[in-house]
């Protein structure tokens, strides 16, 4: 069976003032784009069963404008593949704090071949495929240690569907991590998971799908990496990653302003700039260890310029810690913001990820094998 496997669209995510053509907020179209070429590029594919494992929309109550566009893209989908089926389970951007008040997700339920699920762990029967698939959604997480996770051994094909963090998956989880072990089991032919917005292999048959668009709290983090989809097969248990074209995020390196003039400053942050050609792009230039007198040096005329030439240009100014100078290459986190300081890995990705390379290199392998090879020696480091 070929299952595309989409997540986290997150249709209704809006952003920054910027508006489009038709006066609509420029994040909450680009949203709905990415979600119509991810549709698209999966009826490319012809799968027998399309799974989306949450946050589908990124509020209760979404726009209008999402909202029929989701219904028109859905419908359009579904008579192209003439009602094949569908499994869509909820997130919790999506879900009310109350059973009583729904879920926009039934919405879906009219058009044919979709199966909604949104309120507790519940298992779909679709016979036309020999399916067995267990539903866990962002409210059914609760019920876990309740419930027997039990593929269905008459089925053809088993499935589990879940949104949310395993344990060990993302650095820094709001909320307590799912136990792996209650999840991740050979017996199911493929494991769909969402609500982590990062593409990522959590097992040979389980897979995050990652988000369609950047509509994390924390895009920068996310910064330089694919948004796409997953084709998986499961005869064979193979997973394909398809990207799709997105608004580029691009973290700019950061600058130490702590030995710069006031001029040297200023042709830092424009060659930061330049060095990207970033028009249209999100985009953040962190400046540490800024005195009063440089941050009123500044080139108004230059971050105005640049500000036009972005989506979004987010000038981050941080004066001087106390207690000396802080490290841009130590990985640590920031006791004022929360946010981890500039690693070796990271310097590698934004190095790599503009070098002139051969066409025959695969960029992100390249990446991913530089970064391997990092945190082996950092290890081998730390434990001598």
């Amino acid at each position: 069976m070929r299952i595309a496997h989409i997540s986290d669209v997150h249709l209704g995510y809006r952003a920054y003032s910027r508006v489009d053509r038709h006066g609509r907020n420029q994040r909450e179209s680009d949203v709905l784009l990415a979600f119509k070429r991810v549709l698209k590029q999966a009826l490319d594919n012809e799968p027998d069963l399309i799974l989306i494992t949450g946050d589908l929309f990124h509020t209760v109550r979404p726009s209008n404008t999402s909202l029929l566009g989701a219904y028109t893209y859905f419908s359009e989908a579904q008579g192209r593949r003439e009602g094949a089926p569908m499994l869509v389970i909820a997130g919790n951007h999506e879900t009310p704090r109350t059973i009583e008040s729904g879920c926009i997700l039934e919405i879906l339920k009219h058009i044919p071949g979709v199966t909604v699920v949104y309120n507790t762990i519940q298992a779909v029967v679709i016979e036309s495929l020999g399916l067995h698939a267990l539903c866990i959604p962002s409210r059914g997480v609760p019920e876990i240690e309740k419930h027997m996770l039990e593929p269905d051994p008459k089925a053809k094909v088993n499935l589990l569907l879940l949104h949310g963090i395993l344990e060990g998956t993302a650095p820094f989880a709001l909320e307590r991590p799912i136990e792996r072990k209650r999840i991740v089991r050979e017996e199911w032919d493929y494991i769909a998971l969402g609500d982590y917005h990062l593409h990522q292999q959590v097992a040979p048959n389980a897979y995050y799908a990652g988000a369609t668009e950047f509509t994390s709290t924390n895009i920068w983090e996310e910064a330089g990496k694919e948004k796409g989809f997953i084709l998986y097969d499961t005869e064979v248990r193979t997973a394909q990653f398809i990207p799709i074209r997105t608004r580029r995020v691009i973290d700019l390196l950061p600058i130490d302003a702590q030995d710069l003039t006031i001029q040297e400053l200023n042709k830092a942050i424009e060659s930061r700039a330049n060095s990207e050609g970033f028009d249209g792009a999100i985009v953040r230039q962190r400046v540490y260890n800024l005195l009063p007198d440089q941050r009123s040096g500044i080139d108004g005329d230059l971050i105005r310029e640049l500000r036009t030439r972005a989506l979004h240009y987010q000038l981050d100014l941080r004066a001087p810690r106390a207690g000396g100078r802080p490290s841009l290459g130590t990985g640590h986190e920031d006791e004022e913001t929360g946010e981890t300081r500039l690693t070796l890995q990271d310097e590698w990705r934004q190095f790599a990820g503009q070098y002139t390379i051969s066409p025959d290199i695969r960029r992100n392998e390249m990446i991913e094998l530089g970064i391997h090879y990092l945190d082996r020696v950092g290890a081998e480091v730390e434990s001598t």
